[in-house]
C-alpha cells in the first residue's frame, strides 16, 4: 500500500467518525478532516471512490433472485443479504449488499444483461424440451397460432439442445410393473 493509499485510509476513518460520532467527537472529526484535506490536497471524489453504502436489488421470481446472487458474488465476493418486510416480518424480493456506487451500477447492468439473457435460453429450452418429449396434441398444427418463423441458426439450436435432452415418458414414471408383482 502506498503512502498515498494509506493516508486515504485514514482520512476515510477520521470521515466516518465526523458522520457517526457522538457531538464532540463529530465536531473534532470534521475539523480535522477538512484540514487534512486542505493539507494533502484531497478531494472529495476522491474520498467517495471507495465509500461503501447498503444498495437493495428487486427480484421477481426464485431464479431471477439466484442469479442476482451470483453476479453479486462475482462482483463484490461476498454474499448479499435478504430483506424482511418491517410490519410484516415476510421476505421481501430484495437483496442488500454494501457496495460502492461502481459495483452496485455493475450488478446492475450485469443483471439486466444476464436476466435478458436467460430469459431468452429459457425459452429456447422450453422449446427443445416439448419437441423432445412430443408434448402436442396430433392434428393441432391448425389450432396453433402462429408465433413466426424461426431462422435457420435458431432452429439448429434447438436441435443441439434436444439432443442433449432425455426422452421422459409417464410409462417410465408408471414403471412396467413387472418388478412390483415380482414377474422376471
Amino acid at each position: 500500500m502506498t503512502d498515498r493509499e494509506q493516508l486515504l485510509q485514514k482520512v476515510k476513518k477520521i470521515q466516518a467518525l465526523a458522520e457517526r460520532g457522538d457531538r464532540g467527537e463529530k465536531e473534532s472529526a470534521a475539523a480535522l478532516l477538512e484540514r487534512l484535506m486542505k493539507q494533502h490536497g484531497i478531494t472529495e471524489t476522491e474520498l467517495e471512490e471507495d465509500r461503501r453504502e447498503l444498495a437493495w436489488f428487486r427480484f421477481k421470481t426464485p431464479l431471477e433472485r439466484r442469479l442476482l446472487n451470483q453476479i453479486i458474488y462475482a462482483v463484490t465476493g461476498r454474499i448479499a443479504s435478504g430483506c424482511v418486510g418491517r410490519y410484516t416480518n415476510r421476505t421481501r424480493k430484495m437483496l442488500g449488499i454494501e457496495c460502492t456506487a461502481a459495483e452496485r451500477l455493475e450488478i446492475k447492468f450485469s443483471f439486466e444483461f444476464y436476466n435478458a439473457a436467460l430469459k431468452k435460453e429459457l425459452e429456447r429450452f422450453y422449446s427443445a424440451f416439448v419437441n423432445k418429449n412430443d408434448i402436442f396434441p396430433e392434428n393441432a398444427i391448425d389450432k396453433i397460432p402462429d408465433t413466426g418463423e424461426i431462422d435457420l441458426e435458431e432452429a439448429q439450436r434447438v436441435s443441439m439442445m434436444m439432443e442433449g435432452m432425455e426422452v421422459h415418458t409417464r410409462r417410465k414414471a408408471l414403471g412396467s410393473g413387472a418388478d412390483e408383482r415380482g414377474d422376471q
